[in-house]
């Protein structure tokens, strides 16, 4: 028996404070590509902070795939 994986979606989560939560709050982002890259995740979160006044804590990328048995 083979599994095939195949990227079926992404989204980036960031977790972004400020004064009123400062421990921070998580904005998930859907539909991001599947080779998103380093460059583009720390673009994409200075774009968010500069919109929101706020400051990005942490960053996720989350990953689904779905997996196929085949016999």
């Amino acid at each position: 028996m083979q599994m095939v994986r195949n990227f079926k979606s992404a989204k980036i989560q960031l977790t972004l404070t400020n004064s009123e939560h400062p421990k921070g709050v998580k904005h998930p982002f859907n539909n991001i590509i599947e080779e998103v890259t380093n460059e583009q995740v720390a673009q994409f979160s200075a774009a968010i902070e500069m919109l929101t006044a706020e400051k990005c804590l942490d960053t996720d990328i989350i990953v689904t795939s779905q997996v196929a048995l085949n016999n």
